[in-house]
């Protein structure tokens, strides 16, 4: 026990203590810095996505659409006849 001196103990303590008071205040204010830095990131990831959606949806529509054609029954080389009587352009 001859080691062990009161006043070591007690100045040990008060140093942490000092410490801890120090740091509190630090802590209270970084942590509010780095929830927003994540939600900074966050958000300029979601914005890159949806300019990645943008960019997917402006080349679908500019896309030329594919058609698909059927061969008819009577396929015999004849392209049919056009009746210019039913033909109609303006209603």
């Amino acid at each position: 026990m001859a080691g062990f001196n009161l006043s070591k103990i007690v100045s040990g303590v008060s140093d942490t203590l000092n410490f801890v008071n120090r740091a509190i205040p630090i802590y209270k204010q970084v942590t509010p810095v780095i929830k927003n830095v994540r939600s900074a990131f966050s958000t300029v990831s979601s914005i890159k996505e949806a300019s990645k959606e943008a960019k997917i949806k402006e080349a679908k529509a500019l896309e030329r659409p594919v058609n698909v054609f059927k061969k008819s029954p009577k396929s015999n080389g004849d392209r049919g006849k056009i009746n210019l009587d039913t033909l109609t352009f303006f209603q």
